[in-house]
């Protein structure tokens, strides 16, 4: 992509070229993307599509879905392995001070900043036996499920700005009062950017990878190397029980969200700054290492393993909540551990058996309960995740994890495939397990407190 902001007009836009192969085992005759900027939440955003080719014949496209589905005809349809090259121009209007979708898409009028996530279009993913994922957006859960790629992506902004973005810089250019970058990223689901004028930097390299906070210059230094600390002692831990992680830089910026204390893409974490950095860095510095601990996790469980986490939001959320009370139990010890995992998963967990239970595993719609949502998916989710944990023994709980961080490397993961891993790692069958804690809503308070128990024991 060659883009470029206009402050003036609120925009960023510009052109992509996109060498897409057919990943499917049949031949196709279209290509879909998913436009998001469209999405009813996000009010005056837009994104407009235009001067679309196929291998460099004019084509017309499709809008659907409220105009945040794209569908592309092919001239000829492409054969399995087969490529072909899409060429485009678009225009992404950014909404000021929105707060759809957890305010990932948006400019900020107090501060300044572009928070841009699911900003361009956005390839759909195509899963075998099934076709093209093209769900109606929600107002919440998480708008993006793409396929892994490999980004070339050029960014013309005011030269007051610090532009933080998926993948590193390897060529910048100052041009009258703008600045040029090059950034290269991949594999990556997603190419994501927050530019501001007064973000403050501090870096720690772990192991070859270099890890940023990027944050307001209010904000107090004793949080900052906090937040920094937990961040590179998280990862430390999660390279050497999950294996190795995959890219040289990891940006963690600071935000500001609407109802998220952390959202995690592509080598680049959003950390909420009213509440995170500031009400947990003062007051709760055990609960910001969990979140912080959280959102690294999901670099393995979400990003490097994907999956559609609207379809089965469990999976990344549960798989990222035990990570993080893993590396607390290692860290911290059993006192902290314990009060962390009944304030995110044992807690939710009651709160959901005292609403009557719910099934774990269903999709997301509009008009669920998002509270009764969460907990299911981070509480019982969780419990669930440890209850295996339990029955087949920490060894193999955790070379389940190496096994699928590999098995399917920026590829997607299916529910039945997780369990099949955690079966292989234990020889095991975990059909009964996994059915009652996240196809059934049978759930028992004796349960609960039996799995924390043990755990914390």
């Amino acid at each position: 992509m060659d883009v470029a902001f206009d402050p003036a007009l609120g925009t960023i836009g510009g052109e992509m070229m996109l060498t897409w192969r057919n990943p499917a085992t049949v031949a196709l005759d279209a290509v879909w993307f998913r436009l998001f900027p469209n999405a009813f939440y996000y009010g005056a955003g837009n994104l407009d599509v235009v001067d679309l080719t196929i291998d460099g014949e004019t084509v017309i496209p499709e809008f659907t879905l409220g105009d945040t589905a794209l569908r592309v005809p092919l001239p000829e349809a492409v054969a399995p392995g087969a490529s072909a090259e899409i060429a485009l121009a678009f225009t992404t209007t950014v909404p000021t001070d929105a707060t759809g979708s957890y305010g990932i898409f948006s400019r900020d009028t107090r501060n300044g900043s572009w928070v841009l996530a699911d900003w361009y279009p956005i390839l759909a993913v195509y899963e075998e036996g099934a076709g093209w994922a093209l769900p109606e957006v929600t107002s919440f859960g998480d708008p993006t499920y793409a396929p892994s790629a490999f980004y070339d992506v050029r960014v013309t902004s005011p030269g007051d700005l610090t532009v933080v973005a998926t993948g590193v810089v390897t060529a910048e250019d100052d041009d009258d009062g703008t600045i040029t970058q090059q950034f290269i990223a991949g594999p990556a689901r997603d190419f994501v950017i927050v530019a501001d004028d007064d973000h403050t930097a501090l870096r720690r390299d772990v192991a070859g990878t270099l890890v940023t906070l990027w944050t307001a210059p209010n904000l107090d230094p004793a949080v900052s190397e906090q937040t920094l600390a937990v961040a590179v002692e998280a990862l430390t831990y999660y390279n050497d029980h999950f294996g190795p992680y995959p890219a040289r830089e990891i940006d963690l910026v600071q935000t500001d969200p609407s109802g998220a204390l952390g959202i995690a893409w592509a080598g680049l974490l959003f950390l909420d700054g009213p509440a995170l950095l500031g009400t947990y860095g003062e007051y709760n510095p055990e609960g910001l290492a969990t979140v912080v601990a959280h959102e690294l996790a999901h670099l393995w469980w979400g990003i490097l393993v994907g999956g559609d986490s609207n379809k089965h939001g469990y999976i990344q959320e549960g798989l990222a909540t035990v990570s993080s009370i893993l590396y607390l139990n290692d860290t911290l010890g059993a006192e902290v551990v314990g009060a962390e995992l009944d304030a995110w998963v044992t807690g939710p967990a009651l709160d959901l058996l005292q609403a009557g239970d719910a099934i774990v595993d269903v999709p997301i719609a509009e008009g669920d309960d998002e509270a009764l949502r969460s907990a299911a998916t981070y509480g019982k989710g969780s419990l669930g995740f440890l209850a295996i944990r339990q029955e087949i023994g920490a060894a193999a709980f955790t070379a389940a994890l190496r096994d699928i961080a590999t098995r399917y490397a920026w590829g997607e993961m299916t529910p039945e495939q997780l369990r099949e891993a955690f079966e292989r790692a234990s020889d095991r069958d975990l059909d009964d397990l996994w059915r009652h804690w996240f196809d059934e809503a049978v759930m028992t308070r004796d349960e609960i407190e039996k799995i924390a128990g043990a755990f914390a024991g």
